[in-house]
């Protein structure tokens, strides 16, 4: 039996934000390991970066319970034929349970993540695993969620981005160092406009 990660899911790692009367930010305090976390940010699912995420990270979300057996019947076959790993099948709970307890990337550490995924879904609901992933995906150099990578490249919070915007940041995950907007801008633009 594999154990549910509880603690680790409520230890999301936070940056101090102080900010003036108006709520302008006016100085950040990194959290530990140097990150820029900004946890929060609480999505509605017709806020465009919600459903950016969702479209480039797991298209039927909102109706699996953890695993999309569609897709994994997808990725083993495309593998399978081309004898290496050329498609995955990670869905928006498992790579939730990646991003709160990582650890190497194994068949038994993927069996793992799939089980504790399917806990997952039982025990929050899918706006509340959407809001972690939110605040756990990395978007490129030390900047650690939706919120916080929301002000670093657009000035202004999650719920406000336009849909290029959603867009571009809901691809950086995929890979936040080869995406980033602001070292690579025509890598971005590309996986935005996918």
């Amino acid at each position: 039996m594999v154990p549910f990660p509880a603690a680790r899911l409520a230890a999301v790692p936070s940056s101090v934000l102080l900010t003036d009367r108006e709520g302008a930010p006016i100085r950040l305090r990194l959290a530990p390991g140097g990150i820029d976390a900004r946890p929060g940010y609480v999505p509605e699912r017709t806020d465009w970066i919600a459903q950016a995420i969702v479209a480039a990270e797991d298209k039927r979300f909102w109706s699996h319970g953890g695993l999309d057996f569609l897709s994994l019947l997808r990725a083993v076959g495309q593998n399978a034929s081309s004898l290496r790993r050329i498609s995955g099948a990670s869905t928006l709970s498992t790579q939730v349970i990646r991003l709160a307890v990582p650890r190497p990337r194994t068949l038994p550490t993927k069996l793992s993540e799939a089980f504790q995924a399917y806990q997952l879904e039982r025990r929050l609901s899918k706006p509340a695993i959407l809001r972690q992933y939110l605040d756990r995906a990395p978007f490129g150099g030390n900047i650690v969620g939706a919120e916080a990578a929301s002000w670093r490249y657009f000035g202004k919070s999650a719920r406000d981005l336009s849909l290029a915007e959603a867009a571009l940041l809901a691809g950086l995950p995929q890979s936040p160092s080869r995406l980033r907007p602001d070292r690579h801008p025509a890598a971005a633009v590309r996986r935005r406009s996918y």
